[in-house]
C-alpha cells in the first residue's frame, strides 16, 4: 500500500460526514520524495482537497506529484475545477484511488490532454469511503442508517414504552458520534411525544448537529418540545392540520407522504445526503418493509425486558434484506453490530 495514498485516505476519512452532498476527499503533494502540502475537503462549498493542499504547500508545486483519493473535478460547481488548479501549479503526475462516477467529471482526460500523467492506485478502504457518496448519487436520496438499541431478547423498550436506558453510557456517546457524521436525524411521533428528545450532538461546543426530521403522523406538537430549541429548524411531516400553527418554528409538510418521497425531499431540497434513523418500532418497520436503508447498526445490551411489542420490526417482513456483518465492537458491557447492505462494493 502506498504511504502517500494512505495519508490521503486518512485525511478524507477525517472529513467523512461533514461534506453533505459532496464526497470526502484527501490530497497529498509530494516533491522529490518529500511531502510539501496536504489538504482535505472539509465542507460543501469550501475548497476541494487539491486546492487546499496546493494552498498549504511549503514550496512551489511545479514538477510535484499529487496523491488524491478521488479523480479531480473538471467542472464548475460551487467551486472552480480542481484540474485548472493542478495545471496552473505545474503538477506533473496525479495518482488517484477512485474514478468519480459523476457524469459531469472528466478530470483524467482533461489532465491527460495537458500532458499530465494519471495513475490509478488501489486502496483497500476506498470502496467503503465512497459507498455513501455513490449511493446518494445513484438513488437521489440520503444514505440511510438505521440505528437501534436492543436487549438480549430483542426489545427496544419495555411494554409500557419506557426505553430509558437500554444501552450503556459508552454506547450513548458512540451514538452522538454517529449523529455528528450524519446530515439528518429521523424519529417518529411516538418517540417525540414520549421522550421529548433534543436530537443534538453532545460531544463538544463545536459539534455538527444533524437536521431533525419528524414523521409525526396525526400526533400533535407542543410549544415546549425540545426540538424547537434545536440549532436547525425541524422538518416535520404530518397529516394533522392543527400542527400548521407551528410553521413559524418548523418546516411543516402537511399531507400523506411515502417514506421514499420524504427521502427525495430531504436530498433534493435540503441537501441532506445522510440520515440517521433513531425512531422506534413503527418507524423502523416502515423502512425495513420498504427495504429502504443502507446500514443497520444495533447496540445489544445485557438486559432482558420480557414481553413487549416494542421490537425492531412489528408484523411480517415483506422481504428479507441481504445483510453482511461489517464490524463488531465491544463497548464495555454492550456490543455494537454494524451491518451493511450487499453488494459489498458500492460500484458494482
Amino acid at each position: 500500500m502506498n504511504r502517500y495514498m494512505d495519508m490521503a485516505v486518512n485525511l478524507a476519512k477525517m472529513s467523512a460526514g461533514q461534506t453533505s452532498v459532496n464526497p470526502p476527499v484527501g490530497a497529498v503533494i509530494v516533491k522529490n520524495g518529500r511531502v510539501i502540502g496536504y489538504g482535505a475537503h472539509l465542507k460543501s462549498g469550501e475548497l476541494h482537497a487539491e486546492r487546499a493542499a496546493l494552498n498549504h504547500c511549503t514550496e512551489s508545486a511545479e514538477g510535484a506529484e499529487i496523491y488524491v483519493t478521488l479523480e479531480p473535478c473538471s467542472h464548475h460547481g460551487k467551486t472552480p475545477p480542481c484540474t485548472d488548479a493542478l495545471i496552473e501549479a505545474g503538477i506533473k503526475r496525479v495518482y488517484y484511488a477512485s474514478r468519480d462516477q459523476n457524469s459531469k467529471v472528466d478530470g483524467l482526460n482533461v489532465l491527460k490532454d495537458r500532458g499530465i500523467d494519471t495513475v490509478h492506485l488501489e486502496h483497500p478502504d476506498i470502496d467503503a469511503l465512497y459507498r455513501p457518496f455513490y449511493t446518494t448519487m445513484k438513488d437521489k436520496r440520503p444514505f440511510i442508517t438505521l440505528k437501534s438499541a436492543l436487549t438480549l431478547d430483542g426489545k427496544m423498550a419495555r411494554e409500557n414504552g419506557d426505553s430509558h436506558w437500554v444501552s450503556n453510557e459508552l454506547s450513548r456517546q458512540d451514538v452522538h458520534q454517529l449523529r455528528q457524521q450524519h446530515d439528518g436525524i429521523l424519529i417518529g411521533g411516538h418517540t417525540l411525544r414520549n421522550d421529548n428528545p433534543s436530537l443534538t450532538t453532545r460531544l463538544s461546543d463545536n459539534d455538527k448537529h444533524p437536521v431533525p426530521v419528524i414523521l409525526l403522523g396525526s400526533q400533535k406538537l407542543k410549544r415546549d418540545m425540545n426540538i424547537f430549541n434545536h440549532p436547525h429548524r425541524p422538518l416535520i411531516f404530518t397529516n394533522n392540520k392543527e400542527n400548521m400553527q407551528f410553521k413559524d418554528a418548523a418546516e411543516i409538510y402537511l399531507g400523506h407522504y411515502e417514506i421514499n418521497e420524504i427521502m427525495q425531499i430531504l436530498y433534493e431540497k435540503y441537501e441532506i445526503a445522510s440520515i440517521l434513523v433513531e425512531g422506534g418500532s413503527s418507524v423502523h418497520t416502515q423502512f425495513l418493509n420498504d427495504n429502504l436503508f443502507d446500514d443497520l447498526i444495533i447496540y445489544i445490551a445485557p438486559k432482558i425486558f420480557g414481553y413487549s411489542e416494542y421490537q425492531l420490526h412489528n408484523g411480517d417482513l415483506h422481504s428479507q434484506p441481504d445483510l453482511i456483518l461489517d464490524h463488531v465492537e465491544k463497548l464495555e458491557s454492550d456490543i455494537k453490530l454494524t451491518y451493511r447492505r450487499t453488494p459489498a462494493c458500492s460500484q458494482d
